[in-house]
C-alpha cells in the first residue's frame, strides 16, 4: 500500500488517502524517572517512558493484583461515601434530591433531579399526568394540574360509580386500578377540577364513557 500510494502522488501530486497526507506527530527524547532509561515519547511533558513505570511511580513497584483492586474499592467507597453525605444535606451536584409520593401514582420515591424538586416517580408518570392535562386542555382552557393522591384520599379510595373500593396497588389497564372521573365529562361541557373529580374503578369509568346522570351510587 505504501508503494502504491508513492506511485500514486508522483502522478497526481497528492497521495489518494487523506491518512498518508498527515505529518507524523512530534518526538521528544525524554529520560524515565522511574527506570532512568532514554525513550522517545509523542508529548512533551512525558515524565516516564510506559503505563509500567507510571504505575511503578505511583503506586510502588512491590504492588500486586490484589493491591490495584483494593486501591480502586476504596476509591469507590469514598466517591459513594461524599454522594451520599451530599444527598443527606439534600443537595448533589447542581440538583437537588427529592423525597416524598408521587403525584401521578402515589408510589413512595427518593429521587435525583438536575433542577427543580421531582414531583414524580418516573418519566411514565409524568408523561401520563401530561397527557391528562393535554386532553383537559382540549375542551377547559382553565385547567390545571390536579394531584390525583389528594382526591382518592379524599374520595376514602371509593369508586364513585359503584360504591366500591378500587385496589390502590393496581395500575391501568388493570379493571379495578382507580382512576380520576369527570362526573360531568369534558365532552359535554365539564371542568377539570377537584370539584368536577371523583375516584373511580378503570372498569367503572369506561363503561360510564360521556354519560352523566345515573351513575353516582354515593349520591343516589
Amino acid at each position: 500500500m505504501r508503494e502504491y500510494q508513492r506511485r500514486y502522488k508522483e502522478k497526481h501530486g497528492h497521495y489518494q488517502t487523506r491518512l498518508y497526507d498527515r505529518g507524523r506527530p512530534k518526538q521528544y527524547a525524554i529520560t524515565c524517572q522511574q527506570c532512568g532509561r532514554e525513550a522517545v515519547v509523542t508529548k512533551q511533558a512525558a515524565r516516564y517512558c510506559s503505563h509500567a513505570c507510571f504505575y511503578d511511580a505511583r503506586y510502588g513497584e512491590q504492588r500486586t493484583r490484589e493491591d490495584a483492586r483494593e486501591t480502586a474499592r476504596l476509591k469507590r467507597r469514598s466517591k459513594a461515601a461524599a454522594w451520599l453525605e451530599k444527598a443527606a444535606a439534600g443537595v448533589r451536584g447542581k440538583g437537588v434530591w427529592t423525597s416524598g409520593r408521587c403525584s401521578h401514582c402515589g408510589t413512595e420515591f427518593v429521587r435525583h433531579s438536575s433542577g427543580t424538586p421531582a414531583a414524580y416517580c418516573s418519566v411514565v408518570c409524568r408523561r401520563r399526568d401530561s397527557a391528562g392535562l393535554r386532553r383537559a386542555l382540549q375542551h377547559d382552557l382553565n385547567a390545571g394540574r390536579v394531584s390525583r393522591i389528594a382526591i382518592y384520599q379524599r374520595d376514602d379510595w371509593t369508586c364513585h360509580i359503584c360504591g366500591d373500593p378500587v385496589d390502590r396497588e393496581a395500575v391501568v389497564p388493570d379493571l379495578a386500578a382507580p382512576v380520576l372521573d369527570h362526573v360531568v365529562p369534558l365532552a359535554r361541557g365539564g371542568s377539570h377540577g377537584e370539584g368536577n373529580l371523583k375516584t373511580a374503578h378503570f372498569y367503572c369509568n369506561s363503561v360510564k364513557r360521556d354519560l352523566v346522570d345515573g351513575w353516582s351510587a354515593l349520591t343516589s
